[in-house]
């Protein structure tokens, strides 16, 4: 297959620091990097180009990123995955190892993200020599994020009785995380796109690397060889943990698809089983006849109790695996056996779509290669309920893998709109709304704006 071409009316400079990033560079962040060139003298030449290819340009070239890289997140992003890591994750893995665990956040952005894994490996009691690294592409967000201080806005998800264990006052409406935690953090700059990534502890594996809303900025061979590497630095028992924005179209070999009620995590290959039994022991199972839960359903879930303060988190079903593949074959119809009298629009046609979706993502876990019928049932979801903007984000990126990419755009702009006129319902998988709202943008302008450059070998 011939290596992807950058589009010709791009400039030099965009494609240079999208194949460094990784990034399929949006108008605003094209912007945002002519504007910094504009200001600089012969910003624009290629002799400019040439220095920022050297090592004496390594500095400036680093400005241009800063200005371009995405520093947005928060404490406790996306509470309802962070209570699955938690009780399935993070729990089983402190009773089973009784050892320190080594974790990576891998794009932390200003530090939150860092702070709430420290909290968590706290909350559930792992050893005190347990560890998170945080790294980054932007110097500037590193610097920040070693201080591990935030305002009372960025505390706002926080559980109450977290805030007040593992925060203390620092001046000025600033909280800064307890001594002996802030002691298990270190930070490093790094680019997801450079080799060699890091390592833990006497050049382990990470027991857990967690990268989320960082990939949907990525152009998709950037994505796929980022998931390569970091499934590469995963400890044997080994956790990757994407967001829900993020799902893996083609599962590297290394990887196993862990399924959860609220979240699918991603195993190193060979021990994925290991985590067959990661519910609490006597955790309420959900019946269904395909031992999965109909997702958005209207009956009450059962909970798992939870002394956290996140979220209770639903009874775990049967835990499926899958060895390659993101949207497998589907063997059986798409469409119910019996005919059902239901409108578009009527609560009864949302509990079938949402039923139906559930299926799909039934389907997705379970392993094999895509098919139409996938794309089939997705259709028929939304003609069940077209503002069911996760299904049209699937199918949208089901499209593109397929190399359809004005057909992609067309679904991703209609779950945007979706979204952004309130109309779309959440579903238990996809609970965040406004990051998918995000990663709907990013594809369109990623389809739109045609493929990117070839990552650097």
């Amino acid at each position: 297959m011939a290596p992807p071409t950058f589009p010709l009316a791009s400039s030099p400079f965009h494609a240079f620091v999208a194949r460094r990033t990784g990034m399929a560079l949006s108008d605003l962040q094209c912007r945002r990097l002519d504007e910094k060139l504009t200001a600089r003298p012969g910003g624009l030449s290629p002799q400019y180009l040439l220095h920022l290819q050297t090592p004496a340009g390594a500095a400036d070239l680093a400005e241009l990123i800063d200005a371009i890289s995405v520093q947005k997140t928060e404490l406790f992003r996306d509470e309802s995955q962070l209570a699955a890591l938690r009780a399935h994750v993070l729990e089983p893995m402190v009773a089973r190892m009784r050892r320190p665990l080594r974790v990576w956040s891998a794009g932390c952005a200003t530090g939150e993200e860092v702070a709430t894994l420290l909290v968590l490996l706290a909350e559930v009691g792992a050893d005190a020599s347990s560890t998170v690294l945080g790294t980054d592409i932007s110097e500037t967000a590193i610097t920040r994020a070693r201080e591990l201080c935030f305002s009372a806005e960025q505390l706002q998800r926080v559980p109450s009785g977290m805030r007040e264990r593992w925060f203390l006052p620092a001046g000025g409406g600033r909280y800064t995380l307890v001594g002996h935690l802030k002691e298990r953090a270190s930070f490093e700059c790094h680019n997801l796109m450079d080799l060699p990534y890091p390592t833990a502890a006497e050049g382990q594996g990470f027991d857990i690397i967690v990268c989320r809303n960082v990939l949907i900025y990525f152009a998709s061979e950037s994505f796929e060889r980022v998931v390569a590497s970091l499934a590469g630095r995963l400890a044997p028992e080994g956790m990757l943990v994407l967001s829900a924005a993020e799902p893996l179209l083609r599962t590297p070999p290394t990887l196993r698809t862990v399924r959860f009620e609220q979240a699918f995590f991603y195993a190193r290959a060979q021990e994925a089983m290991a985590f067959t039994d990661a519910s609490p022991p006597g955790a309420p199972r959900t019946p269904s006849s395909s031992g999965l839960p109909a997702v958005g359903t209207r009956q009450p879930l059962p909970r798992t109790p939870s002394s956290s303060g996140l979220p209770a988190v639903g009874a775990s079903p049967a835990l499926r695996t899958a060895t390659s593949g993101r949207f497998p074959a589907i063997t059986a119809p798409p469409r119910p056996e019996a005919p059902t009298e239901v409108r578009p629009g009527d609560a009864g046609a949302h509990t079938e779509a949402d039923a139906l979706f559930a299926k799909v993502l039934e389907w997705a876990s379970s392993g094999g290669e895509a098919s139409p019928q996938t794309a089939e049932a997705l259709r028929h979801c939304l003609a069940l309920d077209p503002d069911l903007s996760a299904a049209r984000y699937l199918l949208g990126m089901l499209l593109e893998q397929r190399g359809a990419p004005a057909e992609a755009a067309v679904e991703y702009r209609r779950a945007l709109r979706s979204l952004e006129e309130g109309r779309a319902r959440n579903t238990p998988f996809f609970l965040n709304n406004a990051r998918l709202q995000v990663a709907c943008a990013r594809a369109i302008e990623r389809v739109e704006r045609g493929p990117g450059p070839p990552p650097a070998r």
